[in-house]
């Protein structure tokens, strides 16, 4: 859902759909509110001008927030792929956790603090030589002075996945030396941070009777689902970690011919080994897969004369991975095409499968009977 507009240092900048959503609907809002009473008798155009120039001064410096994250990120050996900007404003794509805790804290702290330095600069700017510039230019100034300390301070409450919330983990992570806990105690703060917005958030609406607070609202549950979100993101990256399909993939494969029946692969293969999926082999090569959900959309009229060839999914249809992937991109693998099952070839050879259950269970292991981290 986002499209790339850019590169800056080897990260792919990208903009949500979302983001053309709120461009909008900032330039609205200032051109139908907070201009006019501020800088009342200008014309429309002028409101709307400043409002598009100032929504857009928002995001620009979004994005440098989110380059500070992703310079300290990339000094400290981590791995960053994207920052999107979108609704709710900007992420840096980080593809591995913290290695720790001061990592963590310099890298969440580094952002609220450029917002900060960027405020600070525009309102100086402003307050020494505003009165002499034009006004369309002194607006954006003092708008973008005023939003940039605005940003800091929100992304400093201590609802994590934000900023403050990172700092949050990064602190209690140091004083206990175990991440996915840490995570946890930040998620549940959060999610108490999440409510206390929502509730506020329908108290304005209900009691003065407008729909400002909606935006509370969406706050408060936009922080609920990403402080979620952060935490089985911790969860699955700390119990994969380095593992390879290798280590998880099952090797025993059970295997089909593609032109046994329907009928026949139900009595003889999913009846008696109760497995989700089979690759389906033919003169030692894999040629498609089949699954449970395929052959429920068959009639149970036609299961004697229909064979496994024309309903599996095809070779041009097949997502594959070998023995050396990681587990974590097999995952994603699995996510991005909407699949339970990935065949594992090496050397154009069908060496095991590795299924979202063989994940999970590791995942649900791992983090079980997992030792304290990153001490």
């Amino acid at each position: 859902m986002s499209i790339k507009i850019g590169t800056i240092q080897g990260i792919n900048i990208k903009l949500n759909y979302s983001w053309f959503i709120i461009f909008v609907l900032i330039t609205w809002s200032l051109a139908n509110g907070y201009l006019p009473s501020q800088y009342p008798d200008k014309s429309s155009n002028f409101y709307w001008f400043i409002g598009g120039a100032s929504a857009l001064l928002l995001y620009i410096s979004i994005l440098i927030h989110e380059l500070a994250h992703s310079t300290i990120a990339i000094k400290r050996g981590l791995d960053i792929k994207n920052i999107t900007l979108h609704f709710f404003g900007g992420v840096s794509q980080i593809n591995e956790e913290s290695s720790d805790p001061k990592t963590e804290a310099y890298m969440a702290a580094v952002g609220p603090l450029t917002s900060i330095v960027i405020g600070g600069i525009l309102l100086l700017i402003d307050y020494i030589i505003g009165a002499n510039l034009p006004d369309t230019v002194e607006a954006v100034l003092r708008y973008g002075g005023y939003v940039n300390v605005g940003l800091a301070f929100f992304n400093m409450i201590p609802a994590f996945p934000m900023d403050g919330g990172r700092v949050l983990r990064a602190i209690i992570w140091n004083r206990n030396k175990n991440l996915i806990k840490s995570t946890r105690i930040a998620s549940n703060v959060s999610n108490v941070i999440s409510i206390i917005f929502m509730l506020l958030g329908f108290y304005s609406m209900f009691t003065f009777g407008t729909l400002d607070g909606l935006w509370l609202v969406f706050i408060g549950l936009f922080i609920n689902s990403a402080s979620k979100m952060g935490l089985s993101q911790t969860i699955i990256s700390e119990a994969l970690g380095e593992k390879t399909v290798s280590s998880i993939m099952t090797r025993d494969v059970k295997t089909v011919k593609p032109d046994l029946s329907i009928q026949e692969l139900i009595e003889e293969w999913f009846s008696v080994y109760k497995h989700q999926g089979y690759p389906v082999m033919e003169n030692d090569n894999v040629i498609g897969i089949i699954t449970i959900e395929d052959v429920r959309n068959v009639d149970k009229n036609n299961r004697g004369s229909i064979t496994v060839r024309d309903v599996m999914r095809s070779q041009e249809e097949l997502v594959t991975v070998s023995p050396d992937d990681k587990a974590s991109d097999a995952l994603m693998k699995m996510a991005s095409n909407n699949v339970g099952r990935l065949p594992v070839i090496e050397n154009g050879r069908l060496v095991g499968i590795i299924t979202r259950s063989d994940i999970n269970k590791t995942i649900q292991l791992s983090t079980e009977f997992a030792p304290t981290t990153h001490n």
